[in-house]
């Protein structure tokens, strides 16, 4: 698997986990339902429908302050969106700007500074972070 889609999937995945925890998350859900669906009203609707599911999960959750299943709920939809990058890269743009836009409109005192590096590994297993990433986004091939 390509190192791109790991880390892209990755940041996805915990962007949406955040945003589904926020005030901003019914124009993050339509934007990604209607990425994920890839203009096909019926896969729109079946993306909108695991958003609101996931999203339920994580409410009740958050109310709960359990991290483990917010941790979960990311981890699915990294898979998610590793297999939607796997079928269609050249979304990739696509869903690096919802991923900047969703981050945008979660206020700053919710967000949690991550960096991370893959270069060069295999990646087994899934590596869960939860929470929103400010600043630089670079998704790539870095310097050889």
């Amino acid at each position: 698997m390509l190192d791109w889609v790991v880390a892209l999937a990755q940041a996805g995945g915990t962007t949406l986990v955040t945003a589904m925890a926020g005030d901003a998350w019914q124009g993050v859900r339509d934007a990604f339902g209607g990425l994920l669906g890839r203009g096909d009203a019926d896969g729109e609707n079946r993306a909108l429908a695991r958003l609101d599911a996931a999203a339920a999960t994580v409410a009740q959750a958050s109310a709960q302050d359990d991290d483990a299943v917010l941790g979960q709920v990311a981890g699915q939809w990294q898979t998610r969106l590793q297999d939607f990058l796997e079928e269609y890269p050249e979304a990739r743009e696509q869903l690096e700007g919802l991923i900047e836009q969703a981050r945008s409109q979660v206020p700053e005192e919710r967000a949690v500074q991550v960096t991370q590096a893959i270069s060069h590994s295999t990646v087994k297993g899934n590596a869960i972070q939860v929470g929103t990433v400010r600043g630089d986004f670079t998704v790539g091939s870095g310097p050889s």
